[in-house]
């Protein structure tokens, strides 16, 4: 929705930056270039890391590459990442996510329903058990996706997921250290990286455009997330996205978790975008 709510600001490519802090030290921060390559292609490499106290102190970083394709009616998507392994903990990752967006019905003033599959894949090795001792593992996991995105009259939108996870297929110690954020398959509703394993997610967001008195976008979520190995978490999320001129736009957001037999934890988020012709 955020990225919709943009589309008129038009630039030849653009920057973002996406900074979280919050709970037992938490720190994640993700750079990316958006370049477009063709007049219906755009390409947006990005790097990022997190994070914490806990058993992340030393960060884990990954890399990705999406390809997006629109021709009008439909919006393709290609999303390959890669968590190298860190010597601290002896894991890492690789996989690739692809979604499709179409129109359901012709878009008008009067507002819009857009629907959006996706799939995703992936595969992690495992070296470190959370008390330090070693093992190895490898398994892979699938991941599948629905949204459904209403807008009415551009000023209200609301946005409906739910996704579901495939058992993991290989060697899986239950006390192995993970690195994948669980969000590279499927939207979480969260900005804390999500490392165990989920089993299913439900989400819903609400976004309120103030234009044309204000260019800016209140929003708010929900999720609920089902973990295979834990208790599930619910999340919630409030924020306002603004326009601070033809170039750059600023969101600042707040994000509260909690899982059943554990306290509340808190996230703040500033996300920058800087635009250039």
């Amino acid at each position: 929705m955020l990225i919709l709510a943009c589309a008129p600001l038009r630039a030849g490519w653009r920057v973002e930056n996406d900074y979280i802090s919050g709970s037992n030290g938490f720190k994640k921060d993700s750079v990316s270039v958006i370049v477009g390559i063709s007049t219906s292609t755009v390409l947006a490499p990005g790097v990022s890391f997190y994070k914490d106290r806990g058993k992340y102190r030393d960060a884990v970083y990954s890399l990705r590459l999406p390809v997006a394709y629109s021709n009008g009616n439909y919006l393709f998507s290609f999303k390959p990442f890669f968590y190298p392994e860190r010597a601290g903990l002896r894991a890492s990752a690789e996989g690739a996510k692809i979604y499709a967006m179409t129109g359901l019905g012709e878009s008008s003033e009067a507002g819009y329903l857009h629907l959006t599959v996706s799939g995703a894949a992936a595969r992690q090795k495992t070296g470190l058990n959370i008390d330090g001792t070693r093992t190895r593992g490898t398994f892979s996991q699938n991941a599948f996706e629905v949204q459904l995105e209403k807008s009415f009259y551009n000023q209200f939108f609301f946005l409906a997921s739910a996704a579901g996870f495939t058992k993991p297929d290989g060697t899986n110690p239950a006390t192995a250290i993970l690195v994948l954020d669980q969000s590279e398959l499927a939207y979480l509703g969260t900005f804390r990286s999500i490392t165990s394993l989920p089993e299913w997610v439900m989400a819903l967001q609400f976004m309120r455009s103030m234009e044309p008195d204000f260019n800016s976008h209140l929003y708010a979520g929900f999720s609920r997330i089902a973990l295979r190995r834990a208790d599930p978490g619910n999340s919630t999320v409030f924020g306002m996205k603004m326009r601070l001129n033809e170039g750059a736009s600023l969101d600042l957001a707040y994000n509260f978790y909690k899982q059943n037999s554990a306290a509340g934890k808190n996230y703040f988020r500033i996300f920058i975008q800087m635009f250039f012709r």
